[in-house]
């Protein structure tokens, strides 16, 4: 593989003004994947970028899942709640057939991924087919399985990846201040009469440069074809002639997992690394509590007790889900008597999916470390497998050594009683498997 080069970026204000910048670029293609792409000021902002390069003769390929953001509040995003409180905004934040619509009219091509995933695909192509009759065959219900990647490749050579998806709460131009409570800094900046008077996610995105893009285009293509996408020629990638933004990788690989009955490569990989581990092993994850996962590090450390083990995950006041952090809660004793360290994140929701293993390799992308994104059957999810000490370094400066100081550390003696006894609603996820 050619050389590939990577920049983390942390928190909306540093991904938004650079995927615009970004597609305002594109000369030949823009592909973007998303679950969730609300009709919101930052969703129309996009929106608008895109729709510019469309009229001006670039393919614009935009995968959404229709029906899953048209239902955001049942997500637990609070995305109308949140809207409804800006009285400058007069749509329906949920409303993303709207913008698939003025997509459309503009000359991009939207398709739902909320698809049946019994039909037969229309192509040619072999592998494709031989990958829809796999997940035909495993897949035991439609609404269960739902792509939940964030990926846009434009021109073949710029690709992000990661957690972040198209909404004001993910996305936004103004940085959230560390300090405040989120909805009480949205209540002061609407009062103010401010700039985006909204609740912000600590979120983020991985920009990628080179040839690694190209992969994940491939990655784009695939799903386009069997959602039902008009079916394009893989493309091949225009570099860009100015010097490559972010730190130049030693390695970079793709890893995906679909719906079928293979085992879970993500999962795989994180079990590889964990089980590697030498010296440290950092993880800021929204859902941290599958069995194999959990394991996985208390055996590390068990083994190695010279082993750093640190976790970053919600507070509850700000997890989107309460049923996943009682799951997660679950898990808190077992990960505090190995020696592990669990800090809740304070005042905002983070929402980051990052991993760093020796302080030289991470994994980056849209896997939750639960049920959903690491069984054999579950969602379609893609992350990337970086070695870079440099990148390593840069992710664990910008994201630990900041977010350490701003949680909650979890000890044993401290537990409350709510996380030592958990919500009854936590046999659903942590017993999963026996229903």
């Amino acid at each position: 593989m050619g050389e590939t080069w990577a920049e983390n970026l942390v928190d909306g204000h540093r991904v938004l003004p650079a995927l615009l910048a970004d597609v305002a670029s594109a000369r030949r293609s823009v592909h973007l994947s998303i679950f969730l792409f609300f009709n919101d000021p930052v969703g129309q902002e996009l929106e608008r970028a895109l729709a510019e390069r469309a009229l001006a003769g670039v393919a614009v390929r935009v995968l959404i899942n229709l029906g899953k953001t048209s239902m955001g509040d049942p997500f637990s995003t609070g995305e109308r709640e949140m809207m409804s409180r800006v009285p400058s905004f007069p749509d329906d934040a949920l409303d993303v057939n709207a913008l698939a619509g003025r997509l459309r009219d503009a000359g991009a091509e939207v398709v739902d991924t909320d698809v049946d995933l019994d039909r037969r695909p229309e192509t040619k192509d072999a592998a494709l087919l031989d990958q829809w009759r796999l997940i035909h065959e495993t897949s035991r219900m439609d609404a269960a399985h739902v792509d939940h990647r964030k990926l846009v490749v434009i021109d073949g050579w710029i690709a992000y990846v990661g957690s972040a998806n198209v909404g004001a709460q993910y996305l936004y131009h103004h940085p959230f201040d560390l300090a405040i409570e989120a909805h009480e800094e949205a209540e002061r900046v609407r009062a103010a009469g401010g700039a985006e008077p909204w609740w912000k996610w600590h979120d983020g995105l991985v920009r990628f440069e080179g040839a690694i893009a190209a992969e994940v285009d491939a990655v784009f293509r695939e799903r386009w074809v069997l959602d039902g996408g008009h079916e394009y020629a893989p493309l091949a990638a225009l570099p860009r002639e100015d010097t490559p933004r972010g730190v130049r990788l030693e390695a970079a690989a793709l890893v995906a997992n679909r719906p079928d009955r293979t085992p879970n490569p993500v999962r795989a990989a994180f079990l590889r690394e964990i089980a590697g581990a030498e010296r440290s092993i950092f993880i800021t994850n929204p859902y941290v509590y599958h069995p194999r996962i959990v394991r996985a590090l208390v055996h590390a450390r068990r083994r190695n007790p010279a082993l750093r083990v640190e976790l970053v995950v919600p507070g509850m006041a700000w997890n989107d889900n309460a049923q996943s952090q009682d799951a997660m809660q679950h898990h808190y004793a077992r990960l505090l008597r190995a020696g592990i360290s669990v800090h809740e994140y304070q005042n905002h929701f983070t929402h980051l999916k990052l991993a760093c293993f020796d302080e030289r390799l991470c994994i980056v992308g849209s896997a939750n470390l639960n049920f959903r994104s690491m069984e054999n059957d579950s969602d379609f999810e893609l992350v990337v497998r970086v070695e870079s000490e440099a990148f390593a370094r840069r992710l664990l400066e910008e994201v630990r050594d900041v977010d350490l100081p701003r949680s909650r550390h979890v000890r044993r003696s401290e537990l409350t009683w709510r996380e030592r006894r958990r919500d009854p609603r936590t046999l659903l996820l942590v017993w999963r498997r026996l229903l």
